[in-house]
C-alpha cells in the first residue's frame, strides 16, 4: 500500500504566520462558504431521501462499481465485505462528516458524543455517532496514526464500529482503514500547531462537545424546552435569595407556566426575574440519551 505524504509542519507554520490577518479571513471565509453550499446540498438531497453525492435515492440498489458514502445508512442491501470499496473514493473526514449531518437532521448535538473528557488519553479520536437506530464509532490511536511498525498495518489509519439496533455489523478489528493525505493534513496539522489550525466539522457536523465549549450564558438564553427524548442538554438550576429576599412558591410556579407558555427554558427565565434579589447556579450537563463512546480494546503488540 502506497504511503500518504506528511505535511512540513515547520515549513506550513511559517506559511501561515506570513500571511496578514486580512488574508487568513478571507481564506476561512471562502472555507466556511464551500462547507455550507455543500452541506445545503446534502441537505436538500436528504429531505428528498436522496443522496447528494450520487444523485440516487437512500433506498437504491447499491453499485459496486460507484461506491458510494451513503451505504453505510444501510437503507441498500450493503453489507460489511462492501465497506472496503468506500475507502479509496472517500477519507475518514468526508465518512465521518456525512454521519454526523446525518445524525444532526435528527437531532442537532445531542446524537453526537465527541466530549474531550471522555476520550482517552492516547487517542487522536474517539467517538459515537447516532442516527435512528445505527451508531458509528470512530477510533485512531496514537499508534494507529503513525502505523504498527513492522506489520501489515505499518500505514497511518483508524478503525471503525458500526452497529445496528445494538447488534454487530462491522467491528473495530475487521478493518484499518487508511487515513487519506487529505486526513493527515488535517491531523497533522491540528497537531502540531493546534494554536494556528484546528480540525473540525464545523456548525454543521458539531457534537455535543461544541455546546460544553459555548458561552455558557449564551446556550442557557438560546436553548428551547423539549422532551427529555430530543433534549441535547439538561438544566438544573438553584435558586437562593440574598439580601432577605425569599423566593415564593408561587413565584416558581408562575415561571413554570411561563415557560410551558414561551418555550424559554426556567434557567432562563430564573436568569431573567430572580437575579437580582437571588443567587442563581445553573448546572449543565448533557442529556441521558447522549450515546456512550464505544470502545474499543487494543491488542497489546511486542
Amino acid at each position: 500500500m502506497a504511503l500518504a505524504r506528511r505535511i512540513n509542519s515547520e515549513a506550513m507554520r511559517t506559511f501561515l504566520k506570513s500571511q496578514s490577518q486580512e488574508e487568513i479571513t478571507s481564506w476561512n471565509e471562502h472555507n466556511e462558504l464551500r462547507a455550507e453550499e455543500e452541506y445545503n446540498k446534502f441537505e436538500a438531497s436528504y429531505l428528498k431521501h436522496e443522496c447528494y453525492l450520487c444523485g440516487k435515492p437512500l433506498k437504491t440498489t447499491i453499485s459496486r462499481t460507484e461506491p458510494c458514502v451513503h451505504w453505510i445508512l444501510r437503507q441498500c442491501k450493503f453489507k460489511k465485505n462492501d465497506f472496503p470499496l468506500l475507502f479509496p473514493r472517500f477519507g475518514y473526514t468526508q465518512i465521518a462528516a456525512f454521519t454526523r449531518w446525518c445524525a444532526n437532521q435528527e437531532k442537532l448535538l445531542g446524537a453526537i458524543n465527541d466530549l474531550t473528557s471522555q476520550k482517552a488519553e492516547r487517542k487522536i479520536f474517539e467517538y459515537t455517532v447516532k442516527w435512528k437506530n445505527i451508531e458509528w464509532t470512530f477510533d485512531c490511536a496514537k499508534n494507529d496514526y503513525t502505523g504498527h511498525n513492522g506489520t501489515q498495518t505499518d500505514f497511518p489509519h483508524y478503525h471503525f464500529q458500526m452497529r445496528i439496533d445494538g447488534k454487530p455489523f462491522i467491528n473495530f478489528s475487521d478493518f484499518h482503514i487508511p487515513l487519506s493525505e487529505e486526513d493527515l493534513f488535517h491531523i497533522d496539522l491540528s497537531m502540531s500547531m493546534p494554536d494556528l489550525f484546528q480540525h473540525n466539522f464545523g456548525p454543521f457536523g458539531a457534537g455535543i462537545q461544541a455546546a460544553a465549549d459555548a458561552d455558557l450564558i449564551k446556550l442557557i438564553q438560546e436553548t428551547e424546552t423539549s422532551s427529555e427524548e430530543e433534549a441535547a442538554f439538561r438544566f438544573q438550576t438553584i435558586i437562593s435569595g440574598k439580601d432577605g429576599h425569599r423566593i415564593q412558591g408561587e413565584d416558581l410556579l408562575q415561571l413554570v407556566k411561563q415557560s410551558q407558555a414561551s418555550g424559554e427554558t426556567l434557567a432562563s427565565l430564573a436568569h431573567k426575574n430572580f437575579s437580582d434579589k437571588a443567587e442563581i447556579c445553573t448546572i449543565i450537563s448533557p442529556s441521558d440519551n447522549l450515546p456512550k463512546i464505544a470502545r474499543r480494546t487494543e491488542r497489546k503488540r511486542r
